[in-house]
């Protein structure tokens, strides 16, 4: 008698544990190949000493890499929560800094930040949209 609830212990835990992560859940490898598919080389930098760009934010450090000679962070979550806590994080932790011009491109679980320095180049902010927009469904 003591095996039937047991069982329906094991079966319910066993389920839960093989339900997959979110269908709309964004991958690096996506992000990267539509990067590519809109003509627009990344470079992996060794950009790494940051003190305000790359750090970690809600647990998750980037990919770093150079577009056009800027900087690109790419930050994959496992959840859309994550990414908009990890962005909250972001801007509580530069509340009081005086950064460098950056935009921030959020879609599902996948959070970017183009690092420009002074005058965003229209036609990249644009494919980079473009991609948002891909990755978004549209």
């Amino acid at each position: 008698m003591n095996k039937i609830p047991l069982t329906f212990l094991l079966m319910v835990f066993l389920i839960v544990a093989c339900q997959t992560k979110d269908s709309n859940a964004i991958t690096l490898e996506e992000t990267l190949s539509l990067f590519d598919e809109e003509q627009m080389s990344l470079k992996v930098s060794n950009v790494r000493d940051s003190k305000i760009f790359g750090m970690k934010l809600n647990g998750v450090r980037p990919s770093f890499y150079e577009l056009e000679g800027k900087l690109l962070l790419v930050y994959i979550y496992d959840s859309n929560d994550k990414r908009e806590k990890g962005l909250q994080e972001f801007h509580n932790k530069t509340a009081n800094f005086n950064v460098v011009s950056y935009k921030v491109y959020e879609v599902n679980n996948l959070l970017l930040f183009y690092v420009f320095n002074e005058n965003l180049d229209i036609i990249i902010d644009n494919k980079i949209l473009k991609i948002i927009n891909r990755l978004n469904g549209n």
